[in-house]
Order: structure tokens, then C-alpha cells, then sequence
């Protein structure tokens, strides 16, 4: 159990969500609930239940619902009830939620994994809610002082960082886990991270990272290669490499050819290889089909709607009078 342990934890943090939900379910069918190792499993599978898109938080609660309620447990399923209620715009039950995340806390010793999960839940949470700073603060990431020394808190703590567009204090971080972590998987993946923020040369180690994960025999020629193929393909369009990063992209959709990161993706580089083609609106279209709350998606709208206002405020003969 131990060994599959691994492999599902493996998939999860690669973004293989369906491959760890199913690894999950078939390494624990004819284990007791209360086996350390089981609840962890479907901790992880819950867990990708809720990163994948479209999020699927009732999927989650249905796989903890016969789990004892330790608080590991009960902060999974805190953070799926949050998600549900965020996607139907419930701001009380939101923030009830995030009180019972905090309140969880106290149970989040430091340096057991049950208390990484509490953090990392409890983090999550917050930054879906737009408290970047609250977030960090809970994972112990990027406050200047001593650095969280569990691996989970880093990650998140880094994809926090760079989402608020602190490369500075996310490189802090990464370099500080290296020193006590460097065999990390998460390791490998923050480096890839932090290359495709950075850009220039740093891009094509990003690209070794995903190409190794991808080429390896456990995911390649399966769908748990896609998040790395399209890892791959935008380390790839990040140096200008349009057409290498459709060849990625084409190559994850063989795999799996309605996942949104792939169609969301695909969109972006067809403006660049094929600006004038249909392709373009019929990814978007495929995409608004999979995860109509996609943030490409939402973004996309947005700048519709910012045209407009623009155009309709637009007076050709008042821009040559000033």
C-alpha cells in the first residue's frame, strides 16, 4: 500500500488527477477506512476531484463520506464545501468554510502530514477567496522569516507567489526547499515553474523537467503525460516555438481530447500559427462545452466587454477635434 501510496501522491502533484482518483479507488478497495495509508489515498484522489477542471467538489465529499471525521479529513472536506459554494456565488456558506479551516488549524502540527494537509487546505481556500496574504501566512511561506520546511506548503506557497507575480520571494523559497528537499518531485516541478515565470533560458530546463516526466514509462502513452506534454508545449511557446508547442498540444489531445488545460491551450497557440483560422473559436467554443468557468474563458469575456464599452464610447470626429 505503501508503494501505490507514492504513485498516487506521484500523480497528484504531476496534475494527473484522473490517474491518481482511479489509482486511488483500486488500491483501497479491499482496505479498511481507517488504514493510515487508505485515508491518505483518498485524501489525494478527493483532492483531485477538486484541482481538476471543472472542479468537482460533490465527487469529493461522496469519496470522504465514509472516512472517520479526524481533521485532515474534515478540512478536505471544509475546503470542498467551499469550492461548491464559491461556484454558486454563496458568500455565508464561504465563509463558514473558511472559519472552520482556520479553526482546523489548531490541529495542523507542524511536520505531520496531517498538518500540511490542514495548511494546504486551509491556504487554498483563502487565496480562491482573494487573500493571497492570509494564504501565505498559513502555508508559512514568503513572510521573510525561517521558510516552511513541508514540501506541500512550499509548492503552494510558490504557485501563491507567483500568481501575485513575486518571482523574487517564489526563487527565495525554491532555493531554501532545495537545500533539505532536493530529490523532491515538488522540487523538480517548482523549478519548471519558476522557468516559465521567469522566461529566456530558464524555459529550457522547465522543458527537461516535463520532458522526463513525460517519457516516463509509468505515464507515457497514457493520459497521466498530458499535464507534462502541455508543460512541455508551453515551455515551448514561451521561447516562440509555436509550432513545437502545437505538436505537444496535439499530442495530449490524442490522449485525451476534451481536457480543458489542452483546449485552453490550443486556442492561445492557434492564434499564433493560424491567426485567420476557425480553430480558434472552436477550441473556445469545446472549451466553454468542458469548463464553461474556465479563467481563460472568463479573462477572454472580460476584454469582449471592455471592447465594446470602448467602441461604443468611441467618437471619431471628438478624437480630431482634440
Amino acid at each position: 500500500m505503501e508503494s501505490a501510496l507514492f504513485q498516487i501522491q506521484s500523480l497528484f502533484y504531476q496534475g494527473a488527477y484522473q490517474g491518481c482518483i482511479d489509482l486511488a479507488l483500486s488500491s483501497t478497495s479491499n482496505a479498511r477506512s481507517s488504514d493510515p495509508a487508505s485515508v491518505s489515498s483518498l485524501l489525494y484522489a478527493a483532492r483531485s476531484h477538486l484541482a481538476r477542471s471543472p472542479s468537482d467538489p460533490a465527487s469529493a465529499l461522496s469519496l470522504l463520506s465514509s472516512l472517520t471525521s479526524e481533521p485532515q479529513v474534515q478540512a478536505i472536506q471544509a475546503l470542498a464545501r467551499f469550492v461548491q459554494a464559491q461556484a454558486q456565488d454563496d458568500t455565508d456558506a464561504m465563509s463558514r468554510e473558511i472559519v472552520n479551516l482556520t479553526e482546523l488549524l489548531d490541529h495542523a502540527v507542524v511536520g505531520e502530514d496531517q498538518g500540511q494537509t490542514i495548511r494546504c487546505a486551509a491556504a487554498t481556500a483563502l487565496f480562491l477567496d482573494g487573500d493571497a496574504e492570509e494564504a501565505l501566512n498559513t502555508l508559512g511561506v514568503g513572510s521573510g522569516s525561517s521558510s516552511s520546511q513541508e514540501i506541500e506548503c512550499v509548492a503552494l506557497g510558490v504557485h501563491i507567489l507567483l500568481s501575485i507575480h513575486r518571482l523574487d520571494l517564489a526563487e527565495k523559497e525554491y532555493l531554501a526547499a532545495r537545500a533539505w528537499a532536493d530529490d523532491s518531485l515538488l522540487i523538480q516541478l517548482i523549478e519548471a515553474w519558476i522557468g516559465l515565470a521567469k522566461g529566456g533560458r530558464s524555459t529550457q530546463q522547465a522543458f527537461y523537467v516535463y520532458d522526463e516526466l513525460a517519457q516516463n514509462p509509468s505515464a507515457a502513452g497514457t493520459v497521466n503525460a498530458v499535464p507534462s506534454l502541455i508543460g512541455k508545449a508551453t515551455a515551448l511557446a514561451a521561447n516562440a516555438d509555436w509550432q513545437g508547442a502545437k505538436k505537444q498540444l496535439d499530442d495530449a489531445a490524442a490522449l485525451d481530447p476534451n481536457n480543458a488545460q489542452i483546449l485552453a491551450n490550443r486556442a492561445v497557440v492557434e492564434t499564433h500559427t493560424s491567426p485567420a483560422s476557425p480553430a480558434v473559436q472552436e477550441y473556445l467554443q469545446q472549451l466553454k462545452k468542458v469548463n464553461a468557468a474556465h479563467p481563460l474563458l472568463r479573462e477572454y469575456s472580460a476584454l469582449e466587454r471592455a471592447f465594446d464599452e470602448h467602441a461604443a464610447n468611441f467618437s471619431l470626429g471628438a478624437t480630431a477635434e482634440a
